[in-house]
């Protein structure tokens, strides 16, 4: 390649491994799997549909689990109807719940995605008759509500959120999904409001993977193995990493997020760096050089 070649070739992979990589887990699978039987049983009801719940630490998916379901739910959908666009449908829709979320805060998060007008008059009840009216005549399947650990905390505005999913799910025929951190504890799941929520979701544990005996630390190297697949570096090789197991185990603290964070650093300092094609490796060196997060740092601290 051409010096201006090279660059260009560089950027788009520093570009591609900055958007994140998608690894397919047993916990992403069994995800997707859920959300997908949850849709085939909601299809059938008018009240009462089943729902989703992904609860877990930090840096262990859920985000990106929910969003794999999104991806899989619209593929499927593009598949049902490849005219959708035309017909102004929106198969999917996603929003994340605000700190100190009110009523009308977290309905207006429903409104801004699907585009929808909004006034410092509008009414909670003006804008939950909107939004619901928009996601039925869009032929919404999927709601995915993120970052619903905001409403743990007892504050004035928690149970009308709390109100304002349950009225969305019962008025709209789609499948609604939570996902956020150690949701399955705490205040949102104890009162009325929260039983009754518990009643109608399942739920999904997402958990850091260990290495505690052979089997999960043969899943655990494959996980590995399924990032090094993807970096795009010219001499790296799926497997290379495979005596840093417990190298990059006790750094991560096994968190899908934290190995994603390392590995993907160290394969953008590398390109960054303008490393020869030939000595493109990641390297313990050059794992040695890349900071995680402070909870994961603080952990592994000897």
């Amino acid at each position: 390649m051409s010096p201006d070649e090279r660059e260009k070739v560089n950027r788009e992979r520093i570009d591609r491994l900055g958007n994140g990589l998608t690894i397919t887990t047993p916990q992403l699978e069994s995800v997707i799997r859920k959300v997908l039987r949850l849709i085939l049983l909601n299809r059938s009801r008018s009240s009462g549909r089943a729902g989703l719940m992904i609860s877990g630490e930090s840096g262990t998916g859920k985000t990106t689990a929910a969003k794999a379901a999104m991806k899989y739910v619209y593929v499927r959908y593009r598949n049902d109807l490849p005219d959708f666009e035309a017909l102004n449908r929106i198969p999917i829709v996603y929003v994340e719940v605000p700190p100190g979320s009110t009523g009308k805060a977290l309905a207006a998060q429903f409104a801004r995605f699907l585009g929808l007008p909004l006034h410092t008059r509008d009414t909670l009840e003006y804008l939950l008759h909107l939004v619901s009216s928009a996601l039925t005549e869009v032929g919404t399947r999927l709601v995915v509500v993120d970052e619903i650990h905001n409403l743990h905390r007892r504050n004035p505005g928690n149970s009308e959120s709390v109100d304002v999913l349950k009225s969305l799910s019962n008025q709209i025929p789609a499948t609604f999904v939570y996902s956020g951190i150690n949701i399955h504890q705490g205040h949102l799941l104890t009162d009325e409001r929260g039983r009754q929520i518990a009643g109608r979701f399942g739920l999904e544990r997402l958990g850091s993977f260990g290495i505690a005996n052979p089997s999960q630390m043969n899943m655990w190297k494959l996980l590995i193995e399924s990032f090094e697949q993807q970096l795009g570096l010219f001499n790296h090789r799926p497997g290379d990493l495979k005596e840093l197991a417990r190298y990059l185990h006790d750094r991560t603290q096994g968190s899908i997020g934290s190995l994603s964070h390392l590995l993907l650093g160290a394969a953008q300092g590398l390109i960054f760096a303008g490393t020869p094609p030939d000595q493109e490796l990641i390297t313990k060196e050059v794992l040695d050089e890349i900071s995680l997060d402070i909870a994961a740092e603080m952990t592994s601290e000897p």
